[in-house]
């Protein structure tokens, strides 16, 4: 190794000692269960009304997840490298030219659509005129990969500075563009990463992110009502009355949670399954290369509103509910992957994605999905570069004035 290069070494921590939301079955669960409370609050006039159904696809999900978990612990049985690692090194001068990078390759694509669709839609805010937020813009598949990368990477900045210009400046983006998902999610992804990182008390890292949950419920709020007014909300998500004094902050997230899972208990109970279709894959595909869905007449229902129907939905209409039992089959297997060998720690810039996307399975399937896979993309380049294991065996790895971790 090169002596003039910067290094940081911070330790593992074990996954015993990182919060339930950092271990993907613990997770998994927890997220269900706030899916079938909210559907059992009925805020909706369209929300399903059968709560039965909803109880047996998270029975049949769960059952299908722990299978593939176990099968993914049981297969992994080769010795377990992670016993001899203490810590890892960043390289801090190559990961500040990834950040740099990444920066630079984004500001280019919010300068091209400032110039070809003129100010972002965060400044109708302020009353001036642009595009709305579905509207405005081009290679927004690329940009938001860069940003999530962009602010997940600048918080192993070891400079207090370069960490607040680089995060600030993705999140900005993301405000200004209106993006909520993906600002919720690296919200997500940083309270994730922070976790794993941290050296204090699994207490004070619940209060951090209960702190976080905070900020994310309130800019979920703020957000959502400058882009759909309170009246248009209330009407369009037909909202009952005994809700309708309830505050936003609390209205917005349990609608959010509870008209997807809502969406996809009338999916399955009046969709007719013919034939197999691969429509699970169209996310993946450019907007531009994106098939007309073959589900259009399913998914018509006038029950279900605002076209997100949980992670299972295409899953179920491709292939009835062998998709259901295999999409989170795989996702257990997934699990018992990162689970495995510690590697939730180990790949300190990959988990915390795939973590995110599973915090998110009551809204979309961010698994299959182009912009999520494009960051896990950029964060295994800039995992293989830019970290590496010190092991216990072999301590000429550990490179000459390592600056320890705060």
């Amino acid at each position: 190794m090169d002596a003039s290069t910067t290094y940081r070494v911070f330790r593992i921590r074990p996954l015993a000692d990182l919060p339930f939301f950092c271990n993907p079955i613990y997770l998994f669960v927890s997220i269900w269960i706030v899916m079938l409370a909210t559907l059992e609050l009925q805020v909706s006039w369209s929300t399903f009304p059968d709560r039965v159904l909803g109880f047996a696809i998270f029975l049949v999900s769960v059952i299908a997840m722990s299978l593939g978990y176990a099968v993914a612990k049981h297969g992994d049985d080769s010795p377990d490298p992670s016993r001899s690692v203490v810590g890892y090194i960043v390289r801090t001068d190559l990961l500040r030219k990834s950040i740099w990078i990444l920066g630079v390759g984004s500001f280019v694509l919010v300068v091209y659509n400032f110039f070809a669709f003129g100010l972002p839609p965060a400044a109708a805010f302020i009353g001036f005129s642009t595009f709305d937020y579905q509207e405005y813009g081009r290679f927004k598949q690329a940009l938001q990969p860069m940003l999530g990368a962009l602010f997940l990477s600048s918080l192993l900045d070891t400079s207090r500075l370069r960490r607040w210009l680089g995060s600030s400046f993705a999140l900005g983006i993301m405000v200004a563009y209106v993006l909520r998902g993906p600002l919720l999610m690296a919200l997500a992804q940083a309270v994730i990463l922070s976790s794993i990182r941290s050296r204090t008390s699994k207490r004070k890292i619940y209060i951090r992110a209960l702190a976080m949950i905070l900020v994310a419920l309130l800019q979920m709020s703020i957000i959502g009502n400058y882009r759909t007014p309170q009246d248009v909300f209330l009407s369009y998500m037909e909202i009952k009355p005994e809700f309708r004094n309830w505050p936003m902050a609390l209205l917005w997230p349990i609608t959010y949670v509870s008209v997807p899972i809502s969406n996809l208990c009338w999916i399955v109970h009046g969709a007719h399954f013919t034939e197999p279709t691969m429509s699970f894959l169209y996310p993946v595909l450019p907007a531009f290369w994106t098939p007309i869905n073959p589900h259009d007449a399913a998914v018509s229902d006038s029950h279900i509103i605002d076209g997100v129907h949980t992670y299972l939905a295409n899953y179920f209409l491709d292939f009835s509910w062998f998709g259901i039992i295999a999409a989170n089959f795989g996702i257990g297997i997934l699990s018992g992957f990162l689970v495995n060998r510690q590697r939730i720690t180990r790949y300190l810039l990959l988990s915390p994605v795939v973590l995110s996307a599973m915090a998110f399975i009551f809204f979309w399937d961010f698994f299959i999905y182009l912009p999520t896979l494009g960051q896990l993309g950029i964060q295994a380049l800039i995992q293989h570069f830019c970290i590496a294991p010190v092991r216990r065996a072999s301590p000429t790895n550990q490179p000459p004035g390592p600056v320890p971790a705060p």
